[in-house]
């Protein structure tokens, strides 16, 4: 659907026909309120107002337009404005009544316009001029038709051609009055500038004409005063409206040098706290400096005399300035107050200032002057009050308070503004304006009192606004606001213009408009027109859009509608007229899906140095495009960097590598098209150790005591637990630092009490759930004095390493217990018995010390205190030592032995001797017994007569600690001879050995058969063979027999078959061909049976022998050969060893080692240099026997020593034979060498050495002792 009339066919926003899509939220919809004169933001254009026919104009002159005399200004005809013209009017809100804001776009076309006049330059408030000075007072205006200037001066019309020497500037109304008049000429002037549509004023502005200042000729007399008197130089500068800059200088132009005692008030005196002699000078000079005429002058040297004085007396502060005894001041607001005070007084005073009712305004305030002057800048309302300084000195005090009222010129708090109106309108020009006293407030019309100007009722003033009601074409004007006060004055120029425009539709035809379902469009119908045009919407189905409650039309003439559907979709129609004119166009609605987060992202809290992922699916209109996903890290959005990998995008994803603290916060996604977004966040927390502690400080409480405190530092998301206090000790131990306290997490401090003689410093580390972290910087250093040791050593022990003597020893205290650089120890003792006699002492650094001559293990008392610089530790407790021992006399009594069983005895003693006999500690016993062969040995008779000369078998040993009478001895053979001796040992050595008792261990079951050998004989049968058992424990009765096919059940019996004791073969026949056989074999006894030999027997015709293709030597080294073979055929892995022997010498078989067949080679080392050996491969046949099955030979590179000739002196076995020969003598004599040496006795060493028996070892169920194979140190030879 097209227009109605002609409409420029713009683009929206650029040009041909747009793609358009405007939404709001479904909430954001629903925020206007229901009534249908809403105004919306951001529409694109004002409603349009105004009403029009065909033509329209704008003509007449302003009602009350203002003439002055010789002024006329007749109506003038319509003029064009600049092409794009545009105005802005804020007419009155809608509370007030009529009027709205309308703006003239510059889309409206080629429309031409009159103009008001408006000022573009303004003569200033106030003009000081000097003689050589011409009056240019600036005035300049724009307006169409061309404005015209006219002058009042002193309220009266000024008109330049009736003066010589004044003009006005070409081109302008600027008023330039020559030099020679300003004198005459000097006073108010006002400038207006009218044209047909009214009359815009200026400010006014006041010319002052001044003379060139000189100073007048005066007499100046020496100011003559004694030393420590204050002195006043007087300045007073010829007055101006300009005040002059003062300066004092000497004749030589140099500064008078100023500070607290000499310096310049604001009157540009120079003030003299108290006159020094070297103050005399005849040339101080006040020299003013004028601005406006560039000019300075000078006073008449002043002559200062000083005379000295030796009645110069101190004397309180005397405030010279402000002369006022109570001084009150008015600031304006904005403006820049000044205070000062200046005192006299010896010695010179210092000046402080504060204010009385409350604190100085901070960042505007400043001191000068040596603190007497101060500055108050952009002063405020709230300044007022009270200011009060104070000169003092060592003599008292002088104080002034300055009361401060702050006033305010007038000023804005909303300007008229000009506005274009359409007739039937209202327009309301707001003056509001502030100021104290409260300025008053007129209004003029084209320069004219209002009161002055014909009355209308349309017209009328209502809190300082000008109301115009039912506007018409001829009411255009320009209107004054005007407001004065004691302060100042304002003047604000406005001007109202009425016209008529047709109706004109300003957005372009056919705009197509996208939005997704259940959010909210804007069919735009920008409008302009004068009166404002009715608008009016249809939708596709040509019914009124208003009839739906989900519609509203704005007095911009948008539609909104919302929440939008599919069915929606169409084309709408705007239709805007007003009683001249009328036009329409048409949109196209487009309703999609709307975009959704399927899958949002979770939040996550993850360690530090974790990698993190979020995933965000979302779902999108298939037809829409482009469109994508886009990442935010707390609005910052988030892209893939060739230089980092800390983000990593991918498809929906969202990876964090190696997460830190800096990177928590809010990761949010955002799905996006055209048309809309949809957006879903996740919180990362990062959690980790603690950061370090801040600002540790150490307080000290006292000597010995002090406070720490800290701030915690970040807790990285897990609450901290508790504070570790660590203490460094830098005399004794710097550089480590050693946790000393702990404290709750909630608590950032902990007392501490340190040790004397010590610096000390401390670090803090917090602890969480996550570990501990990083420690915080050590404090500063505290040092703490020297003190008595508060401690004494432990650890005091008194023992004598000889009969004679006692050797007294301590644990040193460590060196944070010396509370001083050096700590020696007080040793004292005395002996215990018969009676305590006198203490004997010695001082030492360390210990030990030696006690010579005491009776041999005789107790003593003993104590050992610390002393140091500073004094004496407590006083010791006492320890009870002992001299040293020596070899018990007594030895146990009573031995009795228990038998058990066939393993094991219970041995029993009782130690009956005086307790004196036994010199020394009791340490416990020691059973010595010794097996002297089987009990069937003896009874035929078979036990070995012992070698003449051959020294007695050592006897085990069992070492029962402690005041134990009794222990079980386990281990032992059955069927055995044994005998046994106890004796009883002290920290010196072993005691004599009790009588020997003898003993018999009962029948046991005996041990298993030594050896089994199972070898095939056919398909049925095997043939066993084996050995009588190593250890029978007793009389063997004779073999039992247990077998079984591999494959029968457990549950099942196995066969049996029993053998007498001689025998020691057998043959299994009539056995499952082929099968495999499980076998048992035991020994008998009258006991019972023993444990079995078990075997595995194979009637199968399996091979137990590699089958070898090929055997080939590879490489061949000096010390070393590696030997290769294949298999014939697939076989078995079957192990096999590798044997070699020298050819050189002959000697016998060597073993290199096992190797499996399945691995085809073997390297053979260790050999000789350049030799041949014989090599052979040996395995185990059928019958477990070892035979080879393959030999060669090889020869190792390198140097082949040459072989001596062959004889009897060089065969391996002569040589060997003679070598066994004389070790065995060697043996022999170090066997006689020891006889004679320790006359006959045996060492106990001996049979500790060879405790590998299991006879030996105790039984582990038993806790009356055990076995030592570590004392024979102790144990002395036992006699015969």
């Amino acid at each position: 659907m097209g227009r109605a009339q002609g409409v420029t066919k713009g683009a929206w926003p650029g040009g041909g026909r747009g793609l358009r899509a405007d939404y709001v939220s479904p909430a954001a919809a629903a925020a206007p309120s229901c009534e249908r004169s809403q105004q919306v933001p951001g529409a694109g254009g004002a409603a349009a107002t105004g009403t029009a026919t065909g033509g329209w104009r704008v003509g007449g002159a302003a009602a009350g337009r203002a003439e002055g005399p010789g002024l006329r200004l007749p109506p003038a005809p319509a003029m064009a404005l600049p092409r794009g013209f545009s105005l802005l009017l804020l007419l009155l809100p809608a509370l007030g009544g009529p009027g709205a804001a309308i703006t003239i776009p510059q889309e409206y076309g080629q429309h031409e316009f009159l103009q008001p006049p408006e000022l573009t330059e303004q003569p200033p408030e106030q003009l000081v001029v000097f003689p050589s000075d011409d009056v240019v007072l600036k005035c300049a205006a724009t307006g169409n038709p061309p404005v015209q200037y006219r002058w009042t001066r002193e309220d009266e019309p000024f008109v330049p051609e009736e003066h010589p020497g004044v003009s006005l500037a070409p081109g302008s109304g600027t008023l330039l009055i020559n030099a020679s008049l300003a004198g005459r000429l000097q006073g108010r002037y006002r400038c207006a500038a009218s044209n047909a549509l009214g009359t815009a004023l200026s400010t006014e502005s006041r010319v002052i004409a001044e003379n060139t200042p000189q100073w007048p000729k005066e007499k100046v007399l020496p100011v003559e005063v004694e030393e420590g008197d204050p002195v006043v130089l007087p300045c007073d500068p010829p007055k101006s409206a300009v005040p002059p800059k003062i300066y004092w200088l000497n004749s030589r132009i140099v500064h008078i040098a100023q500070d607290a005692r000499v310096s310049m008030g604001q009157d540009g005196f120079l003030y003299f706290a108290n006159a020094l002699v070297r103050d005399s000078h005849p040339d101080y000079i006040c020299h003013a400096h004028y601005l406006g005429p560039r000019t300075i002058i000078q006073k008449e040297p002043l002559d200062l005399r000083v005379a000295p004085s030796n009645k110069v007396q101190s004397r309180r502060p005397r405030l010279v300035v402000p002369r006022d005894p109570q001084p009150s001041y008015v600031a304006l607001r904005g403006g820049t107050l000044v205070l000062e005070c200046i005192a006299e007084g010896l010695p010179t005073p210092s000046v402080r200032w504060q204010r009385l009712n409350g604190p100085l305004p901070l960042g505007r305030v400043s001191l000068e002057n040596f603190n007497k002057t101060l500055r108050l800048r952009d002063v405020e309302e709230a300044d007022d009050g009270e200011y009060e300084c104070v000169a003092e000195n060592s003599q008292g005090q002088a104080r002034r308070s300055h009361l401060v009222t702050v006033e305010a010129a007038p000023y804005w708090v909303r300007r008229p503004q000009s506005g274009v109106f359409g007739p039937g309108e209202a327009a309301r020009l707001d003056c509001a304006v502030q100021g104290k006293p409260r300025p008053a407030l007129s209004w003029r019309i084209n320069g004219i009192p209002i009161d002055e100007v014909p009355g209308s009722t349309r017209r009328a003033v209502r809190d300082g606004a000008l109301v115009l009601s039912r506007l018409e074409p001829n009411d255009t004007m320009v209107a004054q606001c005007e407001a004065h006060n004691s302060h100042g004055h304002l003047l604000a120029n406005a001007f109202v213009y009425v016209v008529e425009l047709p109706v004109k539709i300003l957005t372009a035809d056919e705009t197509l408009y996208m939005v997704v379902e259940n959010q909210t469009v804007f069919l735009h119908c920008q409008t302009f027109g004068a009166p404002s045009p009715t608008v009016e919407w249809l939708t596709p189905g040509l019914e009124p859009a208003l009839q739906d409650d989900r519609a509203f039309v704005f007095t911009n003439g948008t539609l909104r509608l919302g929440p939008v559907v599919r069915g929606d979709a169409g084309t709408f129609t705007c239709r805007a007229h007003n009683a001249h004119s009328n036009d329409s166009v048409s949109g196209h609605l487009d309703v999609r899906a709307a975009t959704r987060i399927e899958v949002p992202p979770q939040s996550v809290t993850a360690k530090k140095g974790q990698t993190v992922t979020f995933r965000c699916g979302a779902a999108f209109d298939v037809g829409l495009s482009p469109r994508g996903l886009e990442w935010y890290r707390d609005g910052q959005r988030l892209q893939d960097t060739a230089d980092s990998d800390k983000y990593v995008l991918s498809g929906d994803t969202l990876t964090v590598t190696t997460v830190d603290y800096v990177d928590q916060g809010t990761f949010r996604c955002r799905a996006w098209t055209l048309l809309d977004a949809a957006e879903a966040e996740a919180q990362l927390r990062v959690v980790g150790r603690p950061g370090p502690v801040r600002d540790l400080q150490v307080l000290e409480v006292d000597e010995r005591r002090v406070r720490l405190s800290w701030t915690p530092g970040d807790d990285n998301n897990s609450p901290v637990e508790k504070f570790v206090v660590e203490e460094e000790e830098e005399l004794f131990s710097a550089g480590r630092f050693v946790e000393r306290v702990t404290v709750p997490g909630g608590q950032p401090w902990a007392p501490l009490t340190l040790s004397p003689y010590g610096r000390y410093r401390f670090r803090v580390l917090a602890v969480n759930a996550y570990g501990r972290g990083e420690p915080s910087a050590p404090s500063a250093p505290i040092t703490t004095p020297p003190a008595a040791p508060e401690r004494n050593p432990g650890g005091v022990k008194g023992e004598g390493n000889e009969t004679s003597n006692m050797i007294i020893t301590w644990q040193p205290l460590a060196p944070g217990d010396w509370n001083a650089a050096e700590v020696r120890y007080r040793v004292q003792w005395r002996p215990l018995e018969p009676e305590r006699g006198r203490w004997h002492e010695e001082t030492v650094q360390a210990p030990p010390v030696v006690v010579s001559g005491t009776p041999t293990f005789s107790p003593y008392e003993i104590r050992v205190q610390a002393l140091n610089e500073a004094g004496k530790g407590p006083e010791p407790p006492i320890t009870i030592g002992y001299s040293g021992e020596d070899l018990p006399l007594v030895y146990p009594e009573n031995v009795g032995v228990e038998i058990l069983n066939s393993t094991s005895v219970r041995v029993r003693w009782s130690l009956t001797g005086p307790p004196r006999d036994l010199r020394g500690h009791l340490r416990g016993f020691r059973v010595l017994y010794w097996h002297e062969g089987w009990v069937g040995e003896r009874a035929r008779r078979q036990a070995p007569p012992a070698s003449p000369g051959a020294a007695p078998p050592p006897p085990r040993v069992l070492a029962v600690p402690g005041e134990a009478r009794g222990v079980v001895l386990g281990g032992l053979r059955p069927w055995s001879r044994y005998r046994l001796r106890v004796l009883v040992f002290n920290g010196r050595g072993d005691g004599p050995p009790s009588d020997e008792i003898r003993f018999d261990t009962p029948e046991g079951v005996p041990g298993p058969p030594e050896e089994l050998h199972v070898e095939r004989m056919n398909e049925t049968t095997l043939a066993l063979e084996w050995k009588r058992p190593r250890h029978p424990n007793g009389v063997l009765t004779g073999f039992l027999l247990q077998y079984r096919p591999e494959n029968r059940s457990e549950e099942e019996p196995p066969d049996e078959l029993s053998f007498p004791a001689g025998t020691l073969n057998t043959t299994l026949g009539r056995l499952q061909p082929h099968a495999r056989y499980r076998l048992a074999l035991r020994a008998l006894s009258r006991v019972g049976p023993g444990a079995p030999v078990l075997r595995l027997g194979s009637l199968r015709p399996e091979p137990v022998l590699p089958v070898l293709g090929s055997v080939v030597v590879g490489e061949v080294g000096e010390d070393f050969t590696v030997l290769h073979w294949t298999l014939a055929h697939p076989q078995a892995d079957i192990e096999f060893k590798v044997q070699y022997m020298s050819k050189t010498t002959e000697g016998s078989w060597h073993d290199s080692g096992s190797v499996n067949s399945s691995l085809g080679l073997f390297r053979l080392r260790d050999l000789s240099p350049g030799t041949s050996y014989r090599v052979q491969f040996v395995g185990r046949n059928h019958s477990g026997h070892h035979i080879p099955f393959w030999e060669s030979e090889v020869q190792t590179n390198g140097t082949l020593l040459p072989r001596p000739a062959s004889g009897f002196a060089t065969e391996g076995w002569f040589i060997g034979f003679v070598s066994a020969v004389v070790l065995l003598l060697l043996l022999l004599l170090i066997l006689c060498f020891i006889k004679r040496s320790k006359g006959g006795k045996y060492s106990v060493k001996d049979k500790e050495d060879t405790q590998a028996d299991s006879e030996a070892r105790p039984m582990k169920d038993e806790t009356f002792g055990e076995y030592s194979s570590h004392l024979h140190a102790l144990v002395p030879p036992i006699p015969p």
